[in-house]
């Protein structure tokens, strides 16, 4: 939108860069009374990532100007003053004068394509002259190694500077040095001087070269002695020299005229190169051959080299600028590469064999446009710019990972054009808060006319745009966004009666209230009080205060509040600040001023110093994460310039080329915890379970483990549902069913969500739940409830009119509705059974008077009568038994077993399940349990899936046998003493109080009724008295 990059100051046009503690290496220039650079710290290798969003596909102009040992002076497109770069590691800083402001070349060398004077801000050396006119009779010398500053003053006031020739001040009529630390200053003695402001032509720390009336001459700064070399350069369009050779080059002919730089007496060599008319730059020396940029009628130039030994000539690079210049050691700095992207200052050396080579010295930023907003969420970054030729920003947005410690990130896609209203006045700038639910949806600030029916009339309401999303808009106007996170959001209004309001994206208006400072971390708000001191979090998703809690360090009504993780930063306007740990309770000051807070650590841009610091929260130690920001003339530019992501640790920035910047700060995070979850609280086999649950960061890895509560056939089942990265919120559905594809046990089951956040190895739990399954695997006794088997244990009672009733367990430990059979004889045996016909209903053994034996299989909640389905097992036989008891699954096939004693001689007898819902053979467990006066199939006591048995002896003592899971029962383990003696029924029931663990039932000869809760470790607690009158039923089971 036709929008002006900011001012830039200090490093504006360096390479910002990322510092990681002591690991990283710094340039030390220091500071003196004249033109100066400030330090640039280069990252620790995988620390930084910088990011390019290319506005054209022609390369940036980069003219080298002077080469020295250890770095290059240089200038760029689009970049105010010179630039040094250091070859070492490719530092760049800016040149600057003893002010602090950027050093601006003058008349002659005013933008980058001026033809400038030859040496004028140096050659051949690590001096760089900063030069103040063509009139001057001083001039200052800058080392970038050491950052020593030298003012050099001549000695007659007509002796003007004209050049730098490695340390070698020129004048007009003088050469100025330094011997023995003191200055020295010798007339050029042999042909006349009093050379002018644009006569030089080349230099270096042995020679300077320079014409004048059509004649070349030569000045030994050794001797200090200047030599006529060529006497009819009329037409030399081009000069060259190298350690070697002195020349010039005539473009109308091609033809180069050299000399030997030792003998400058000895006949010129002329040699022609073959197109002449093609040269599209100033040629350069590099050992034996002519290097020269070649005109291709494109933005750029082909470098090409002939030798000067036989005159043939080579391509170096296909794409070439059209500056060069002489390096240290015969070499030559150019610049080239294969794009905007990929363009670099290149040295070009002649090697042993005569051949040239090329190094890359430092690469050359793309031009970009100019950068407005950023914003940074759960890892993805939307980074907004100038579109010239419209009247709104574009975005684009990328995902941010940090893998092995280094950032990596995907490529851009286009994201939506926007047009906020900048928070900062006197600036266009597109700030945004980050916000990230279901994909990226941050959100700014705009303005649209609130004219529709139930609206304000306003011209300029405000609206809280989320980009991708649905709008928030409080029909107000001149307001400012606080805080933004996971789809909350919290506005201050403008004008005389100025509230501030709290709403959800989608869901709109949650609180308005008066105007204080205030903060989200996901639906966590907090809040200042009116009390110096004190702080509020309150829950939107549960609408009640959390807690209010006292802050060390806080003497004031915050002014501001910013919240990440456990932590919360405050801050007394410009006086102090700190950061608050709500967990531990305790607060750590730290400097107030441009502060973002991120998950453990605070940011801070020092506009004084153009750098981020960055303090850890948790023992207050500081670093500088990035230097050479440029400055924006704002006392505050978070959001416009820079931001924290305060989910994943990361920061990024834009430097002065506009290039983002993104950094890991490495900062141990919070755990992770869910902010709102979204779960199904009943399953059947037509409605899965889903669940949803949006997490306080993100997290590598995750997994949802379901419980069931009850056991089934095989025990308490179990299923995980795992899961990979995610940025904010995991899903899953699920459908009743383990991973082997059988069923969960009907009833209560528990979901366990756990995360691995990145960045850390081990997975916490996040968070838990419950839900019922309907209609799942069988539970042991439970036939019925109003809705059908719910996964409790029911009791089956027969009555003296022949009325089979299912007494419906109720999860409180007692029993409630009843569902009746009848016509059945009284003198029916039954036995509660599991689901030995595969039908996911439990069935009922019958015996009859005959000694017949029936399966009856009456289906989920349906009573049980003589007309139920049901299979004979047996014609006859069976009166033989005394006991019938299902202790469930004794042999570890899933299928429920039956345990018999014969009346006469105590046998004890196992007849297991088969596939085929019938009873195998038996199988004699013991020979003479004549001495129990009750066995009890009591079903799984201890959680391992397997039936257990109780038996209670004549002395009344009660005996566990627990189930092997191989068809036998391990020794017996005493239960209780005295126990039982009045009871005439024992029940294994199943569980009858929603806890999973198998219960007993007992009724004693008075028709009382009492309940031993199991305590799923093979016993029971105290009894408890469920019913009385229940003397009437002939059996209970």
């Amino acid at each position: 939108m036709g929008r002006h990059a900011p001012g830039r100051r200090g490093l504006a046009a360096a390479v910002s860069s990322f510092a990681v503690a002591a690991a990283a290496v710094s340039i030390a220039v220091l500071p003196q009374d004249g033109a100066s650079a400030e330090p640039v710290t280069t990252a620790a290798a995988g620390s930084e990532i910088t990011l390019t969003d290319p506005s054209s596909a022609t390369p940036r102009t980069d003219r080298p100007y002077a080469a020295g040992p250890s770095g290059f002076l240089h200038r760029q497109a689009g970049i105010s003053g010179l630039l040094w770069t250091d070859y070492a590691d490719g530092g760049t800083v800016t040149v600057k004068n003893a002010d602090g402001s950027v050093y601006t070349p003058g008349t002659g060398c005013t933008v980058i394509g001026s033809a400038c004077r030859t040496a004028w801000y140096g050659a051949d050396g690590d001096l760089v002259a900063l030069p103040t006119g063509t009139t001057s009779n001083s001039v200052a010398l800058w080392n970038p190694v050491t950052g020593k500053r030298t003012e050099v003053a001549f000695g007659a006031a007509n002796r003007y500077y004209r050049a730098l020739a490695g340390d070698t001040v020129v004048t007009g009529y003088t050469l100025v040095d330094e011997v023995d630390g003191q200055q020295r200053e010798r007339l050029i003695t042999g042909e006349a001087t009093n050379i002018q402001s644009e006569e030089i032509v080349a230099a270096d720390s042995a020679g300077v070269l320079w014409t004048r009336s059509h004649g070349l001459r030569y000045i030994d700064t050794g001797t200090a002695v200047n030599t006529q070399v060529f006497t009819d350069t009329l037409y030399a369009t081009h000069y060259v020299m190298s350690e070697d050779r002195i020349g010039w080059y005539e473009s109308g002919t091609g033809e180069l005229h050299l000399k030997d730089r030792h003998d400058l007496s000895a006949p010129e060599q002329v040699v022609t190169f073959g197109r002449p008319d093609a040269v599209d730059g100033d040629p350069v020396l590099v050992g034996d051959w002519l290097v020269l940029p070649l005109g291709t009628g494109t933005a750029t130039s082909r470098l090409a080299a002939m030798s000067l030994t036989d005159g043939h000539t080579e391509t170096l690079l296909d794409s070439t600028g059209d500056y060069a210049a002489p390096a240290p050691g015969g070499d030559a700095l150019v610049t080239g590469g294969s794009g905007a992207t990929d363009w670099w200052v290149q040295r070009l050396s002649q090697a042993e064999d005569g051949s040239l080579t090329s190094e890359k010295a430092y690469q050359v930023p793309a031009k970009e446009n100019p950068k407005t907003g950023l914003a940074f969420s759960r890892g993805s970054l939307r980074v907004a710019e100038d579109d010239p030729a419209k009247a709104s920003d574009t975005t684009s947005v990328r995902q941010i990972g940090v893998v092995a410690g280094t950032p990596a990130a995907t490529a851009a896609t286009d994201g939506s054009a926007i047009s906020p209203v900048c928070p900062y006045p006197g600036t266009a700038c597109s700030a945004m808060f980050g916000n990230y639910g279901d994909g990226p949806r941050d959100v700014y600030l705009d303005t649209y006319y609130d004219g529709d029916e139930g609206g304000s009339g306003l011209a300029n309401a405000d609206r809280l745009v989320s980009i991708g999303g649905n709008p928030l808009e409080f029909h107000t106007e001149g307001g400012t966004i606080v805080d933004v996170s996971d789809d909350y959001a919290v506005y201050d209004s403008g004008g005389s009666a100025p509230a501030q309001y709290v709403g959800e994206f989608g869901q709109g208006q949650k609180l308005k209230r008066s105007v204080r400072a205030a903060a989200l971390h996901g639906p966590t708000l907090w809040s200042a009080t009116s009390t110096a001191g004190k702080l509020t979090s309150y829950s939107l998703t549960l609408d009640r205060t959390l807690a209010t809690v006292t802050v060390p360090g806080l003497a004031c009504v915050p002014s501001e509040l910013q919240a990440a993780g456990r932590w919360v930063y405050w801050a007394c306007g410009t006086d102090s600040a700190g950061v608050y740990d709500s967990t531990a309770g305790t607060s750590r000051p730290v400097l107030p001023g441009d502060v973002l807070l991120g998950d453990g650590f605070t940011v801070r841009h020092d506009h004084g110093t153009d750098e981020l610091v960055l303090t850890d929260a948790g023992t207050g130690a500081t670093r500088v994460l990035a230097s050479g920001l440029p400055d924006t003339g704002l006392a505050t530019d978070r959001r416009h310039r820079w931001t924290v992501d305060e989910y994943t640790g990361m920061v990024a920035w834009f430097d002065g080329y506009e290039r983002t910047h993104v950094a890991a700060t490495h900062i141990a995070p919070s755990p992770v915890t869910v902010f709102r979850t979204e779960a199904g609280s009943y399953v059947d086999p037509g409605m899965r379970f889903e669940g949803s649950w949006l997490l306080s960061r993100p997290v590598q890895s995750w997994s949802v483990t379901f419980t069931s509560v009850q056991s089934g056939a095989t025990g308490r089942a179990t299923g995980t549902v795992t899961g990979g990265a995610s940025a904010a919120r995991v899903a899953t559905d699920w459908y009743g069913k383990t991973v082997t594809g059988a069923w969960f046990p009907t009833g209560m089951f528990t979901w366990t969500l756990k995360a691995t956040g990145t960045g850390t190895a081990t997975p916490v739990t996040v968070a838990t739940g419950e839900a019922f399954l309907s209609r799942g695997a069988a539970v042991r006794h439970d036939f019925t409830s109003p809705d059908g088997p719910d996964g409790r244990g029911d009791l089956l009672t027969l009555n003296s009119s022949g009325g089979l009733t299912f007494q419906a367990g109720t999860g409180t430990g007692r029993f409630g509705d009843k569902t009746t059979g009848t016509g059945w004889p009284t003198s029916v045996k039954a036995v509660p059974f599991g689901d030995l016909s595969g039908d996911r209903c439990n069935d009922v053994l019958v015996r009859y008077s005959s000694g017949a034996l029936r399966l009856y299989k009456p289906g989920c909640g349906k009573a049980v009568t003589p007309r139920t389905s049901y299979t004979t097992l047996a014609s006859s036989g069976w009166t033989q038994y005394d006991v019938l008891t299902s202790p469930g699954d004794v042999s570890g096939d899933g299928r429920p077993d039956l345990v018999a004693r014969n009346a006469s001689t105590g046998a004890v007898y196992l007849y297991k399940g088969t596939s085929d819902g019938k009873l195998s053979s038996r199988v004699k467990l013991y020979d003479d349990w004549k001495g129990y006066r009750k066995i009890v199939g009591a079903g799984d006591l201890d959680g391992d899936g397997i039936g257990d048995l109780l038996a209670q002896d004549k002395a009344n003592t009660l005996y566990r046998y627990k189930g092997t899971g191989k068809s036998t029962f391990a020794a017996r383990a005493k239960v209780f003493t005295d126990w039982g003696g009045s009871y005439d029924v024992v029940v294994g029931v199943g569980d009858i109080t929603d806890d999973g663990k198998a219960d007993l039932v007992s009724r004693d000869t008075s028709g009382n009724v009492y309940r031993n809760s199991g305590d799923g470790k093979g016993s029971f607690g105290s009894r408890t008295k469920i019913a009385t009158g229940w003397g009437g039923y002939k059996s209970l089971s």
